[in-house]
């Protein structure tokens, strides 16, 4: 049996909504590059792993890492 998908496809619906509602983004816009991170935890074991999956090069990943770390710290009101 797989692993239940679902949640991540969930996700990244909600995003592209979201993207697709954002008025300050152009109507000729496309997706460029995508970095994912997903948390993988078993549910009857201590099991936890951590998989990051990127179509960017190595150096362009890490900025949008670092990126992502200053929204998130913006976001928290730091």
């Amino acid at each position: 049996m797989g692993i239940d998908q679902s949640k991540l496809g969930q996700h990244i619906q909600e995003q592209m909504q979201e993207i697709e509602n954002d008025p300050e983004i152009p109507e000729d816009a496309q997706i460029g590059r995508i970095l994912t991170i997903v948390e993988v935890v078993g549910t009857t074991s201590d099991y936890a792993n951590i998989r990051v999956r990127s179509n960017a090069r190595p150096y362009v990943a890490i900025g949008f890492l670092e990126m992502a770390k200053a929204l998130q710290l913006k976001a928290m009101g730091g």
